[in-house]
């Protein structure tokens, strides 16, 4: 072998140990993401405050205060953190103009706080905040969730684990109690003129499915007025006719998600009894989210699951078997919420989660999902979807660089 070549082949065997040690790095601080969330962090609000977002910090909409959110050393944003705690060898510490993050008194890194987009302070035509009708993701799309309540809790058949209903409580979500069609499209407009609409994500409380269907429908029609398409995913309940899916594609969305939220059949008829009651139960969600992928094709069909409400067993099992079907069944950190039924319960530990993280992901790349697709579900999507690129090798250097949406234009 020639002397060039072998050079080539050592060069190779650097790069890919390379990659490899970065690729861990990344790793880990998936897992210390999943440790802030579990153990808290210590900090100083008054010190940390000015580098936060100011929005965050003081709008009614952001119920939990204080950190719950942050990207860290090296480009790993950590989410659902569980805020302050004074027990936890995690704080945050001001130093050299910045904000680091410190474990047991060991040094990681400086630490970002997400910023707002300027476009959530804009005005409508009706004189309403962009922020009142649909939110701006750090991905560059928008996500809108055009019902501040369910209409379950009339029939005491809330999700046990949802706070949709206790955060319309709070005074700014109840501004604007459902948007309309039009204020919908028209912050989509600007959303796309400022580059940020490059994915469309609608969701909701639960209403009943004709009046559901012609909403979205009367949205994307909106939608349509100004644009010959949009890439986005419609958040709906499982239909009782699988034949009207086919209406949500006609309409213009490209993506379609129905959140089971819980896989084991008996677990899900008692933490979702609205969900069981009135969309037939839990074969019927399966069967319609089969259905959905010979209407939007597979890695376009979505569905969530709240990582932690049954054994990791079983929530492996409905992750592998739905990516079997073309599904993405992404998931989430399930956060103990205030004033629902499960207030004061427990997450599984952060070793539980990383499990979840690791194999679930595993499971996705075996299955031929792409990056896109990680990203064009429910609002978890990111929490995986960080983990996918890192075991993708979609990084420079040792840093994960912000997930951004293809632009549309």
């Amino acid at each position: 072998m020639a002397i060039a070549e072998q050079e080539i082949i050592n060069e190779t065997k650097i790069e890919k140990q390379d990659k490899n040690a970065a690729k861990q790095i990344l790793l880990d601080e998936a897992k210390l993401g999943l440790l802030l969330t579990e153990k808290g962090i210590n900090y100083n609000s008054e010190e940390i405050k000015k580098f936060q977002d100011q929005f965050e910090q003081t709008s009614d909409y952001h119920r939990h205060k204080g950190v719950t959110n942050l990207t860290l050393p090296n480009g790993f944003t950590a989410r659902y953190l569980s805020g302050y705690s004074r027990y936890t060898p995690y704080s945050l510490v001001v130093e050299e103009g910045g904000v680091v993050l410190y474990d047991d008194g060991k040094r990681l890194g400086f630490v970002t706080f997400p910023v707002t987009h300027p476009i959530t302070e804009k005005l409508l035509s009706n004189g309403e905040k962009f922020r009142h009708i649909a939110n701006v993701s750090e991905e560059g799309g928008i996500s809108v969730a055009y019902s501040s309540e369910c209409s379950l809790k009339d029939r005491g058949e809330d999700c046990l684990f949802c706070s949709i209903n206790e955060r319309a409580k709070d005074g700014v979500l109840n501004k604007v109690l459902i948007k309309s069609p039009k204020q919908v499209a028209e912050a989509y407009h600007l959303a796309r003129q400022a580059g940020v609409g490059n994915f469309f994500r609608l969701t909701g409380g639960f209403v009943p499915e004709r009046r559901e269907l012609e909403y979205y429908i009367d949205v994307a029609e909106a939608i349509n007025e100004r644009y010959s398409s949009f890439y986005g995913v419609g958040i709906i309940g499982a239909p009782a006719d699988f034949s009207v899916l086919t209406k949500y594609k006609e309409a213009g969305f490209t993506n379609i998600s129905h959140n089971m939220e819980v896989w084991d059949k008996n677990i899900f008829a008692a933490i979702c009894p609205g969900k069981e009651k009135r969309n037939s139960g839990w074969q019927h969600w399966v069967d319609s989210l089969e259905y959905a992928v010979e209407v939007f094709g597979q890695g376009n069909v979505h569905s969530n699951i709240v990582g932690g409400l049954a054994p990791l067993e079983s929530t492996l099992e409905g992750i592998e078997y739905l990516a079997s079907k073309g599904i993405v069944c992404h998931f989430s950190v399930f956060h103990p919420e205030k004033g629902t039924p499960l207030e004061g319960y427990r997450s599984p530990e952060a070793s539980w989660h990383w499990k979840l993280l690791d194999k679930a992901t595993d499971i996705f790349i075996h299955y031929g999902f792409t990056t896109l697709q990680m990203y064009s579900g429910p609002a978890s999507g990111p929490h995986s979807g960080q983990v996918f690129q890192i075991k993708k090798g979609e990084f420079e250097g040792d840093r994960l660089a912000q997930y951004k949406y293809p632009s549309l234009d």
